[in-house]
């Protein structure tokens, strides 16, 4: 029976797209199917997050496993264009996808050509219209409510991560404290490097956050802080259009500084007067998270493996 393998191109650090393939292949297992997560030799576990997924390090992949490739993943996709194994390809941000590998992939045979899983709607687009002949299937990523909840008691803090946008960060927060006086008194949490959990309790604590989305295909540090109950402003980092209104938060062209710090203060003023439409805001923003939930893509990964490699699922129930 063919296993499913996702590559794991991990030396470690934070990467979303990782966090992805670990709650694919932990979801999956659960769902019954044969799921695995490879690590080349050189590479090392995600420890900025707690999971469940078996990993396995530097061992041979088998001739029936189906290989799921990060859409980054050029030495990986050269090297199955033309051997035998059956090879899918996860994609996660169309931006690395196009820089790194759109010339690989156009090189596979009509007879091998892989099927593709997106994690949004938007991103699913750009492939059918970059590779029309694609499979292409969606299961959207997650802001996982069962970690990223609003807590009973709020503080006046704003929680941002500025790993993507550490000059954009510093610019901001310099352009509010000069511009907007009136919220001296906010505290920022900078979500440098913490594990997930500290990240969801940062959140969940905060009564801000502070948008840095860079070139995305979706934007999740940001809906999950709306699942957590925060009140966002700043970037949407392009893939955040996809949830991104009027009415869930304080949204300003990517890059612009100064539109995010004033954004930022309207939040602030917001949250400080509170009342009927601090709640509107917060309410629409849950809602929105809502609709990208751990629950969702649980349905959507097991309908779209059950088309693609039903032969895969040993039993209807977990497997650990």
């Amino acid at each position: 029976m063919p296993r499913i393998v996702y590559l794991l191109l991990s030396a470690g650090g934070i990467a979303g797209g990782h966090k992805m393939a670990v709650r694919h292949v932990e979801t999956l297992r659960e769902l019954g199917f044969d799921a695995i997560c490879y690590i080349g030799v050189e590479g090392k576990a995600p420890s900025w997050l707690t999971y469940k997924a078996p990993l396995e390090f530097g061992s041979p992949v088998k001739p029936d496993d189906i290989l799921v490739l990060p859409d980054d993943a050029d030495t990986a996709l050269r090297t199955t264009l033309d051997s035998d194994l059956r090879t899918m390809v996860f994609s996660q941000n169309p931006f690395n996808f196009a820089a790194k590998t759109f010339d690989i992939v156009a090189q596979f045979p009509a007879a091998r050509f892989p099927p593709m899983i997106a994690v949004s709607g938007g991103l699913a687009a750009t492939i059918r219209r970059a590779f029309p002949r694609a499979q292409v299937e969606i299961v959207p990523c997650f802001a996982d409510e069962r970690i990223f909840r609003p807590a009973a008691h709020k503080v006046p803090a704003v929680a941002f991560a500025p790993r993507k946008r550490p000059l954009e960060a510093a610019a901001i927060r310099a352009l509010f404290s000069r511009l907007h006086p009136r919220h001296q008194d906010l505290s920022w949490k900078a979500l440098s490097g913490a594990h997930e959990d500290a990240v969801a309790a940062a959140f969940a604590s905060s009564s801000l956050c502070l948008s840095l989305n860079r070139l995305e295909s979706v934007g999740m540090t940001t809906l999950e802080a709306m699942a957590s109950g925060c009140v966002c402003a700043g970037f949407t980092g392009v893939g955040g259009r996809e949830y991104a209104t009027q009415d869930n938060g304080f949204w300003v062209p990517d890059d612009d500084c100064e539109a995010a710090a004033d954004a930022l203060a309207r939040a602030a003023d917001l949250v400080r007067a509170g009342g009927a439409p601090l709640q509107r805001v917060r309410d629409a923003a849950r809602a929105t998270a809502e609709q990208w939930s751990y629950a969702r893509f649980r349905t959507a990964l097991e309908a779209v493996w059950m088309r693609l490699a039903p032969e895969a699922r040993l039993r209807d129930g977990p497997l650990d």
